[in-house]
């Protein structure tokens, strides 16, 4: 789930940096007819979980240069603890003969949480919105003319790429995705595999491998249709099928309000790009001196408001909670999402903590904010950033929600054990996939050069994070809050499933006591997970983070009571 949580290394798609030979480009009218019709089986471990569709429905009249309307989508549930959880998507795509976007229209419903997304490509932008359940996020960025559009599971978008812009044998393809869903581009890099043999009616046909940068194996026909996908890292696999599938269309979705604050669009400079945010302040105490809080996100791109690929995390409905408290809010794109800028290639906790503190520097210096009563709350990886910067600089207080109070690698251990488990793995598989994951994390670690060779394929996507990696890997969260004087919350969830209730925030509040601290607190909340929501199933899983679900009001109330009463 990434962006959910400290640890969730961001799926990144690394291309090489060699010179690939050119191919010449297909077009939407040389390779696909209208009336087309494809459908996927979509299997995980072996067992039949859904299926994928999608129809040609061949050009827009009037309309030139020409477009194509694509229609399609899927209904699959999944294998974890949620047994009988469905995810349900329909939509409409414009391409034009290229196969790059003009038009999206997608729908989405799962656990009772619904999503659409709308976005225009014109004139190399991308404008349009995401909304999920009551949140909707407007997007708006440039997009390059080349880029192929990739959205969380529509296979159908992927076909068309592949029949597109597949390299020759032999041969590399180095290419350029637009996903709207984390407002961004990414690179993907194709690579010819060679050939395999498959069984197609009455006759063996011999169709192309291809491999892609995210380890994913693609099987192609010999007419250059899709016919196999397979996710390494999920054991899911994706299969062309000639069984009948009945469409369906999800209902369109109402817009949400906004509440009734003063909202000032603002931006951060950072030396040559910005970090893109809002203020809000409640209405009523809007010319006065107010106290003041920066939220800082956990791992993984999010915008101001906790959308994270979709994924609804629930950041502004704690921040609009607090607005209408009495403070001023202020609440940032993380790099390279939305209207911030910077790549996040080369990340690093240093470079978090300096965009941090750009932040509060940028709140100190406001004629509205009283700078003696400036707050942080950090939330799972910001709960990490969140004590470097209390330690730079004078603040009121920091309030720390699901921070982790061990390594880097015992973390991760722990998220990994529990996401092999919720899919059901044996034991002895489990066992071993642990080892390799713990000679990656010592690879990305060490010092010196690694070569993508030296790990596994369904690992190599994640070097590109590797700074990143090391960085957290020299870092000791526990000593660095050890050295924090201001007020000190600790919030935690029982039923966290990837900061932990008995691991991480005892050590961390200990730390405080070791050192003599004159105010710091544990608040735990047994019923809630890491984002702070209650949770729905036995046991806990992060599937829970696809349904609709508020953040709870007894957690609200207890930071919001700690915050006023130290802002007084």
């Amino acid at each position: 789930m990434g962006g959910a949580g400290f640890g969730g290394v961001v799926v990144a798609l690394a291309a090489l940096q060699a010179e690939p030979p050119k191919t010449a480009p297909q077009t939407i009218s040389a390779v696909y007819a209208p009336g087309e019709t494809a459908v996927w089986a979509i299997e995980q471990g072996g067992l039949l979980i859904g299926h994928a569709w999608w129809d040609c429905h061949g050009r827009v009249p009037t309309i030139e240069p020409p477009l194509h309307r694509f229609h399609g989508g899927y209904v699959m549930g999944t294998q974890s603890a949620l047994g009988l959880l469905q995810l349900r998507a329909s939509g409409e795509v414009l391409l034009d003969d290229r196969g790059r976007p003009h038009r999206v229209q997608l729908r989405s419903d799962g656990a009772g949480v619904s999503s659409a997304l709308e976005v225009t490509v014109a004139n190399g932008r991308a404008e349009g919105a995401l909304t999920v359940g009551p949140k909707s996020t407007p997007i708006a960025l440039a997009v390059r003319d080349d880029a192929f559009l990739l959205v969380n599971n529509w296979i159908g978008l992927f076909e068309v790429m592949v029949r597109l812009a597949a390299p020759a044998d032999g041969q590399r393809a180095d290419l350029l995705l637009f996903h709207p869903e984390t407002a961004n581009t990414l690179p993907l890099e194709l690579r010819s595999l060679g050939n395999f043999d498959v069984r197609r009616g009455e006759t063996t046909v011999s169709g192309r491998k291809f491999r892609d940068s995210l380890g994913e194996m693609l099987r192609v026909l010999p007419d250059g249709r899709l016919y196999e996908v397979d996710v390494v890292a999920q054991g899911v696999r994706m299969r062309r099928t000639d069984e009948p599938f009945e469409r369906f269309d999800l209902p369109s979705l109402t817009p949400p309000a906004q509440r009734d604050f003063v909202r000032e669009e603002v931006a951060i400079e950072r030396g040559g790009w910005q970090l893109a945010g809002t203020i809000t302040r409640p209405r009523k105490a809007a010319a006065e001196r107010l106290p003041a809080l920066f939220f800082l996100s956990g791992s993984g791109p999010q915008d101001r408001d906790g959308m994270s690929g979709g994924i609804d995390l629930g950041t502004h409905e704690l921040l609009d909670h607090l607005t209408e408290a009495g403070f001023l809010v202020l609440r940032v794109d993380d790099r390279g999402v939305g209207g911030s800028g910077a790549p996040r290639e080369g990340l690093t906790l240093r470079a978090l903590a300096d965009d941090a503190l750009a932040c509060v520097d940028f709140l100190r210096a406001r004629a509205d904010v009283e700078p003696a009563k400036l707050f942080l709350i950090g939330h799972s990886e910001g709960g990490v950033t969140a004590p470097i910067v209390a330690c730079e600089r004078p603040l009121a207080g920091i309030v720390l929600m699901a921070a982790p109070g061990r390594s880097l690698a015992a973390v991760l251990r722990d998220q990994k054990r529990a996401g092999l488990q919720a899919a059901g793995l044996p034991e002895a598989l489990i066992e071993a996939e642990l080892v390799e994951h713990a000679r990656f994390l010592e690879l990305v670690a060490a010092e010196g050069e690694l070569e993508p060779d030296e790990v596994r394929i369904d690992y190599r996507a994640a070097l590109r994070d590797r700074e990143w990696l090391r960085s957290h890997a020299r870092h000791d969260p526990v000593a660095q809050l050890a050295k924090v004087t201001v007020p000190v919350l600790i919030a935690q969830g029982g039923k966290d499933v990837q900061v932990s209730a008995e691991r991480d925030a005892p050590p961390l509040l200990a730390a405080l006591q070791a050192a003599g601290h004159a105010d710091a607190s544990l608040a735990l909340f047994p019923q809630l997970d890491h984002l702070f929501k209650a949770i729905l199933s036995d046991p806990p899983t992060t599937a829970d983070y696809l349904k609709a679900r508020p953040i709870d009001p007894e957690f609200l109330g207890k930071v919001t009571e700690w915050l006023l009463a130290r802002s007084r």
